[in-house]
């Protein structure tokens, strides 16, 4: 069964801009909030492919202010629709923050505590935006925003090359957001500096509310929960625009638990993130935002915050444009500090499971788990075992970059083995995470498991899909008697992926992956039993190998139309597999 993931599409999957962004854009800024949300990844979607809408599309964003003259598409240009009634200007480090005290729509509150001309919000607003900025920037190393001062006349820039903050009333669910405004100059590093030259570098700014009266947060920490994720965006957006948006989102809701820790907003997210465990690492929507996880299990395991700075580093040195670069910016991120990003999605899967501070948990803890919203991720399936019996635990429903987790309960030793029923074993990884009686864990990767229940309080396995170009993650655990004691082992010497196209009318491919090096034989058997080919004889070593079937007999002639078998024949193990041939 495939499953395809709902993502944002960029020009080269097909140029469109999803309605969805189209209908939120459009909502936000007629003044309504029935959508709510994040307003940031739809204004980058249209940014991005806002030229391909169709001409009603066009229209309606048009009339709430869109600018469709420049490749990049906003709502800037000779002036820029968020300046609109905001007559006066603070400027504060790197950040110029306009404002207004007259008027009644967009109006600060006039309280000037300390008699400097600013009013309190602005000046409250202009210390945060100074913290995060220190924080990110001095602390952690991020290069600034692309500056602004390159524009040419006539094109609104704020009147400076600060990275401007228009402060302003908003429909009533949102926050703030950042709206990318013009390729950067790609001179290098967001304009300051000549050792990488950013092709997809977006120059941006930001739009904050006027009050945060009647929101689940007090203001100030709405303020600082908002300055820190926007002005993530922005720098991200300097580093690359075309970036994926998963990758943008979850890493920025990260980094407000790392910049604030204790107003820990990104809570809000985790209950429906840890019911669908299942549910790829990089789905779009809502979804991505619980991915925060992830990059606080990298941060606090692999490679710290300068771990995570590297990604956006790696992710300058491929093109976004023209392909998803995320994965291979975080692996490639990850290899500096010697993990992968196998090894940081099974070692999150593991550490979600266990749930813990204690350093018994080792590299599998979090430092705040005993203060998360939710104890761990739903159980798939449960297996009570009673010896002699064979269970059989069956998923369909597994999607990349994620995790399935099976509770077993047993008084007798088990052997755990997984089967890949649609592809290669090496697209997936089984954990299995056994707590003893003192409270410490055992955490054991293997195809092949057995566990002897002696000195354990608990046995859990996840499945991770770890692969990064499988298209389905099919597969079955098998749950038998096993022996005294607890290992890893591998009784199975390889399995087949299945074929493919099947039927087929020239070529049938398939895979073998051996689990350990051993010599086989690979035979095309009619359905009368005979050997009609044999495709090979030999040694193989551990890993993945294709084959292929042309359809022709050891005599090189065409075999008739029907069902034939590929038959894989090792030392202690054999399989069989189906296909159809039709001429």
């Amino acid at each position: 069964m495939k499953r395809v993931l709902i993502i944002f599409l960029c020009a080269h999957l097909g140029a469109e801009v999803p309605q969805k962004s189209v209908a939120t854009v459009l909502d936000a800024f007629s003044g309504n909030s029935a959508l709510g949300g994040h307003l940031t990844p739809h204004l980058l979607e249209i940014a991005k492919n806002g030229h391909y809408l169709d001409a009603n599309n066009r229209a309606d964003l048009e009339a709430v202010g869109f600018n469709f003259n420049s490749p990049v598409v906003s709502r800037g240009g000779a002036q820029r629709v968020e300046a609109s009634g905001l007559d006066q200007f603070y400027d504060s480090g790197n950040f110029r923050i306009h404002y207004t005290i007259s008027g009644s729509q967009h109006t600060v509150k006039n309280v000037d505590s300390n008699a400097n001309n600013v009013p309190d919000y602005i000046d409250k607003m202009a210390e945060i935006f100074t913290h995060v900025s220190k924080a990110i920037h001095e602390t952690q190393g991020y290069l600034n925003p692309p500056g602004d001062g390159f524009y040419s006349a006539g094109t609104d820039n704020g009147g400076s090359n600060h990275y401007d903050v228009y402060v302003r009333n908003l429909s009533s669910r949102y926050y703030g957001y950042t709206q990318p405004e013009f390729y950067a100059q790609g001179k290098g590093d967001n304009e300051r500096s000549k050792s990488i030259v950013e092709i997809n570098a977006f120059t941006s700014y930001m739009v904050i509310r006027n009050n945060f009266s009647n929101f689940p947060m007090n203001e100030e920490d709405a303020i600082k929960v908002t300055a820190t994720h926007e002005v993530y965006h922005a720098i991200q957006f300097g580093y690359d625009g075309w970036e994926m948006p998963w990758l943008l989102e979850a890493s920025a809701v990260w980094m407000e638990e790392e910049v604030y820790d204790d107003i820990n907003d990104c809570y809000q997210y985790m209950k429906n993130w840890f019911a669908q465990p299942h549910r790829a690492l990089d789905e779009s929507g809502y979804h991505w935002y619980g991915s925060f996880i992830f990059f606080e299990y990298l941060e606090q395991h692999m490679g710290g915050t300068e771990g995570i700075r590297t990604i956006f580093d790696e992710s300058v040195q491929s093109n976004s444009r023209e392909r998803d670069g995320s994965h291979d910016a975080i692996h490639a991120s990850m290899k500096k500090w010697g993990f992968s990003f196998q090894r940081a999605l099974n070692g999150m899967s593991v550490a979600n499971k266990i749930m813990s501070s204690l350093a018994s948990a080792g590299e599998h803890s979090y430092e705040e788990a005993e203060s998360y919203p939710i104890s761990g991720p739903a159980i798939y399936k449960t297996v009570n075992f009673q010896t002699g019996n064979r269970d059989t635990v069956t998923s369909t429903n597994l999607d990349r970059f994620a995790s399935q987790y099976t509770q077993i309960v047993t008084q007798k030793p088990v052997q755990v083995d997984l089967i890949n029923t649609s592809g290669s074993l090496s697209d997936l990884q089984l954990n299995a995470i056994l707590k003893k009686n003192d409270n410490s864990y055992l955490v054991i990767s293997s195809p092949s498991i057995n566990i002897d229940p002696v000195d354990l309080k608990s046995i859990h396995l996840s499945v991770v899909s770890q692969d990064t170009s499988a298209g389905n993650w099919d597969y079955k655990l098998t749950i038998k008697d096993g022996k005294p004691g607890t290992d890893a082992n591998v009784p199975m010497e390889f399995t087949i992926g299945n074929p493919y196209p099947n039927p087929f009318n020239s070529n049938v491919q398939f895979s073998v992956y051996m689990l350990k090096e051993s010599s086989v034989s690979i035979d095309v058997i009619d359905l009368s039993g005979k050997r009609a080919k044999r495709l090979y004889k030999g040694n193989l070593l551990t890993g993945n190998h294709n084959f292929n079937w042309y359809g022709k007999d050891s005599s090189r002639n065409q075999v008739a139309s029907g069902v034939y078998y590929i038959k894989v024949s090792g030392k202690s193990t054999e399989d069989w597999r189906p296909v159809t041939y039709v001429k």
